[in-house]
């Protein structure tokens, strides 16, 4: 005869904004002897719950006497620890009329903070922090969803993009705002040290603030509830985790305005000392900074690509149409070098003997994605004169220990 089993668990004992995705759990059925109920007459393969925590329905052959039916139990697992072992009711039909069981568990801090991978949102808050006005908790676009959350810090912890969740490249990425000042710092901690990025983002969604080393940041209502942040479809303006992260720094140096939106641009500018505070923050040397109302010198840009190497960071502020083949006059964006600036022919380090027409190029980090700098719009390379009236401001900082 075939005997029938499936029941759903439900999460007791947390609100509504702390919604689970039981398909991180998962389960094993097995039939007992009723008389013995250690001795296991057959056993399911282990199985994933749905997202709302329903199994399966199992069907199990039983060639044993119909006059002793066998018990049906069901071992619950998290992380790989078995944290439930339950009595699960079951029929000898399949018919949804039958009243399966539930099992209404409350989900400790202990069953979920089994493994120290940075990949995991450990934590079951009280109340959600981040929520976005058009597509809230509950909504299927919500896009501070706990498991959006954990499947992009994953993948940006092994720098690949997740495109099912609108994050489309491997870095830190402010895309529509300009939040491109801590994408910089961001960007520098997340190569330095992954623990402290992930352990960032972790504390943020959690509870709305962290302590990066010896600074607290503590976003404002704004942050933590931006308006104007997803499309009508659902894409957002920003990455989930670069919200939190970068809108979070960023609003902490702010005093009078919150940054509530991608749209807002004055509370969204970042001052090379704030790079600098960030920086000290975090433990790193602040070999160089500076920041004028004309562009830097030859000298100045010689001596900046003599700053890059191993073992430090050289973000500049720059005008963002160096890299897309117009010009404002005056500075819009934060980079990161990523090499020493190279005659694009040879590519020998320039020095103080590169003459102004000479064709320049380096790697940089912008928008997210490191390359080199002719391979963003433009396509084609700038003379060194020309280079040097796009560069404003720059911060030199140490690697982060």
């Amino acid at each position: 005869m075939n005997i029938y089993a499936k029941f759903s668990v439900k999460a007791v004992g947390i609100d509504d904004c702390s919604a689970i995705d039981f398909s991180r759990y998962s389960y094993i059925i097995k039939l007992c002897h009723t008389s013995d109920r250690d001795n296991v007459i057959s056993s399911e393969p282990e199985t994933k719950f749905s997202q709302s925590g329903e199994s399966s329905l199992h069907c199990m052959n039983y060639t044993g006497s119909s006059s002793e039916l066998p018990v049906t139990y069901c071992d619950i697992y998290c992380a790989g620890v078995c944290t439930d072992k339950i009595y699960i009711k079951s029929f000898s039909d399949g018919e949804s009329s039958h009243d399966w069981t539930v099992l209404n568990k409350k989900f400790s801090k202990g069953e979920t903070t089994q493994s120290k991978n940075y990949d995991k949102i450990c934590n079951i808050s009280s109340h959600r922090i981040f929520i976005d006005s058009q597509f809230p908790v509950g909504h299927p676009d919500d896009p501070f969803e706990k498991s959006k959350i954990e499947r992009q810090l994953a993948a940006r912890l092994k720098f690949q993009p997740s495109p099912n969740d609108y994050m489309k490249n491997k870095y830190p990425d402010q895309q529509d705002s300009s939040l491109c000042g801590p994408a910089a710092f961001i960007y520098s901690l997340l190569k330095d040290r992954p623990d402290l990025y992930a352990n960032f983002i972790k504390e943020l969604w959690n509870t709305g603030s962290s302590e990066l080393v010896n600074i607290t940041i503590s976003p404002s209502k704004g942050t933590t509830t931006p308006i104007n942040y997803t499309k009508p479809t659902g894409r957002t303006r920003v990455p989930a985790i670069d919200w939190i992260a970068l809108a979070s720094l960023r609003d902490c140096e702010n005093t009078i305005m919150s940054y509530s939106s991608p749209d807002d641009e004055i509370s969204g500018i970042t001052m090379p000392d704030s790079i600098v505070n960030w920086a000290s923050a975090v433990g790193s040397n602040i070999i160089y900074h500076e920041m004028k109302i004309t562009h830097f010198s030859r000298d100045t840009i010689v001596q900046l690509s003599q700053y890059v190497d191993s073992s430090n960071h050289v973000a500049i502020l720059i005008d963002h149409e160096l890299l897309l083949g117009g010009r404002t006059g005056y500075p819009t964006h934060w980079v990161v070098w990523e090499s020493k600036l190279k005659n694009a022919l040879t590519n020998n380090p320039i020095n103080i003997n590169t003459s102004d027409s000479e064709l320049v190029c380096l790697d940089l980090f912008s928008w997210g994605e490191m390359k080199s700098m002719n391979s963003f719009d433009i396509n084609r390379n700038r003379g060194f004169k020309d280079f040097c009236s796009f560069i404003y401001g720059a911060v030199v900082f140490s690697k982060i220990p």
